[in-house]
Order: structure tokens, then sequence, then C-alpha cells
């Protein structure tokens, strides 16, 4: 006996230790530029024009941080420098190209308060609308105080229009040889609506999802596919407590007998419990249909940018294209945290414009060594 608390100490002793240290996990690696060869050419990359809807000035730096920094890093694979992020911000306010945010957004506390509801969600479309709506309203007060000189009634003036002029010189400004403008286009949080794959979803799920869709079709809303769910749980349920009326409870008989066995009256006492196993049997069908329509959401994030490159040199417009990527989870046990799958799909949006642009206008770039890291991102 002793021998075996022994060993039992011993093992535990053996787990402890083995659990001291921390684990290290590189989620970002550095972009192996030795493998590169520089061109000595550079971009500087401009902030990208914000046309996502329910839009506001942290989401749109936010965004705008998460696209540059990925662009950065695959101008970097071929070999392209780029301006650092700071100094160009820093020549665009000073020239007014960029304004801040409150220039063009009324910093009042109710409009700050319907912005964070917006985005926190919850609300219905009706509401969403009318919070966006008085949001433009106090835009407009806000607009109808600008002076006539142009500046706002805290006193920032208009920004200045990027004309080709404009974008000439800041590509002098910076000795750049590429000057990079783009727009986010779409910027999409939520769930995959039509989503039938049950290792993605779940069993339960699956199977209310397809019976629901083959029965009902399409519903007006999200509430009323929840109701032909826990219709159709209903009255499964109740098929199956009617086909087995002694489960959960059992028929219950008692005989009671007085005088003679032979002649003496029997009384047999039967409790039936077949309605309330049925009536059981189907609040269980609701229930289950309720929770599988709750669960079983596969979350999803989708990316839309467009991408314009100028020449630093004249503002000619180069090259222009666009890509949109949606990322989903795997499975049901992959990571479905949104931060995770937008930054999957803001790096093969950029990956998949910078290649087509590299292709395109610096051809002899492409022979280039692509680090493995980033094919395997393209691929996911």
């Amino acid at each position: 006996m002793k021998l075996k608390y022994t060993s039992f100490l011993v093992v535990v002793l053996m787990m402890v230790l083995a659990s001291c240290g921390q684990i290290t996990k590189e989620t970002v690696s550095p972009v192996p530029t030795d493998k590169v060869s520089p061109t000595g050419k550079s971009v500087v990359i401009m902030p990208f024009a914000d046309y996502t809807p329910k839009s506001s000035p942290d989401l749109y730096w936010r965004r705008n941080v998460l696209v540059t920094e990925a662009l950065e890093d695959e101008f970097s694979r071929y070999g392209l420098l780029t301006a650092p992020e700071e100094d160009v911000v820093s020549y665009l306010m000073d020239e007014h190209i960029i304004e801040t945010p409150e220039v063009f957004y009324t910093d009042t506390a109710s409009s700050r308060y319907m912005r964070s509801e917006i985005e926190t969600g919850g609300w219905s479309d009706t509401m969403v609308r009318e919070m966006e709506s008085a949001i433009n309203r106090n835009k407009l007060i806000d607009n109808e105080e600008k002076d006539s000189s142009g500046n706002v009634a805290g006193g920032s003036p208009f920004h200045v229009s990027l004309t080709s002029q404009e974008v000439a010189r800041i590509g002098d400004h910076f000795s750049a040889d590429y000057i990079i403008r783009g727009r986010l286009i779409e910027f999409e949080r939520g769930v995959a609506r039509d989503d039938f794959n049950p290792f993605h979803i779940g069993v339960l799920p699956f199977v209310f999802n397809s019976s629901q869709r083959m029965l009902f079709g399409v519903a007006k809303s999200d509430n009323y596919e929840m109701l032909d769910k826990m219709a159709l749980g209903g009255i499964a349920g109740l098929a199956i407590g009617h086909a087995n009326k002694n489960f959960p409870f059992d028929e219950d008989t008692d005989t009671v007998s007085s005088g003679h066995p032979l002649f003496g009256p029997t009384v047999t006492d039967t409790d039936d419990y077949h309605a309330l196993n049925t009536t059981l049997w189907g609040l269980a069908g609701v229930g289950t249909a309720y929770l599988a329509h709750n669960g079983g959401k596969v979350p999803r994030a989708v990316v839309q940018i467009r991408i314009m490159v100028q020449d630093a040199k004249t503002g000619r417009l180069l090259w222009s294209n666009r890509s949109e990527v949606e990322v989903t989870p795997e499975s049901m046990y992959a990571e479905q945290e949104y931060r995770k799958l937008v930054a999957k799909a803001i790096r093969r949006v950029t990956s998949t414009l910078v290649h087509s642009f590299i292709a395109t206008v610096e051809s002899d770039l492409v022979n280039e060594p692509i680090p493995v890291a980033a094919a395997r991102d393209s691929q996911s």
C-alpha cells in the first residue's frame, strides 16, 4: 500500500514540475528579408478611405492599421521599402490632406453613445437605422456651423483634394516610386447563415437546420426560423412520446382484494402516465430545437478592399484591383475568435493584391522566393 501511495506522489510531482515553465508561440513571424534582394524602390502607403457600413472613427483607424501593417509585410517580401506610417500621417495632417476625425464627426456625448450602441449590436434593424439617422442629423447641424472661410467651428480647415499634383508632391517628399491608395469596402462580422455542414455547426443544429429548410424554406427572419424549428422539435417529441407511453414514467397498477379469494371483489387501480410522458417528450423536443437554433453559429469575417497604385513622379494611375475574402472556422473545434479570422482575411486579401500588382508592374520580382509562411497563409 505504501508503494502505491509513493508511486502516486511521484507521478503528481512529475506533472507539477513539468508545468513550471512557459509555452511560447510566435503567431506573427518577421518577414525574412535576407531571402529577398532589395530593389532600391520604395512605396508610400496612404491611409485608406473607409466605405464600410456602420463605421466609426475608432473602427476606421483600427482597420486601417491592420491593412497597412499587412501591406508593409507583403511589399517587404518583394524587396520594396515602405515609408514609416507615422511620418506619412504626420505629413498628410500638416498639409491638411487628411484631418482628425472630429472634423467629420460630431463628437457629442449622444453621438458617441449611439455609435457605441450600434457597434455593440443587439438592436433591431429599425432601431439601428434610427440611431444612424440621428447621428447624420447631428453631422448636418455641425456642418451648418462651418463659417464662410471653410473652417469648422472649432477651427480646422477643409482637407485638400488628393490630385495627381499632390500625389507627385508626396512622392517627391518621401523619394518614393509608388503611392499606394485604397478603399476599405467591406469589413463584415457575423455568422454564416446558410451552413449545413455538421462538422462546422454540430449534429443537432444540422438536423434542425436541414429539416426546417426542407419543410418551410427560407423564413422571413431569424425569429421565424426559430419558431419553425421549435414546431418541428415539438411534433417530433410528441410522436416519440406517443410511441413510448411508459417512459420516463411507467404505468403504475395497484390491485387490492377483499373477502374470499374466489368470491371477494378485486379492485385494480391504474395510474396511466401516457399523456404526461407525451407532454414531456414534446417539451423536450421544443427545448432541443431552441438550443439547436441558438447553437451551431459559425462565425465569419468578410474583408473586401481595393488598392490603387500611382506613379510617385507623375501621379499617373498604374494599377488598380479589388479582392474579397471570407474566412470561417474549418470545424467547430477551430479558432472561433473574430480577431483571428479577420487577421487571416486581411493577410489573404493583401497577399493576393500585392502579388497581382507585382506580377503586372514589377514582373521581375515574381521570381524572388516567397517565404513558406506567406504561402501557407494564402492557402488557409
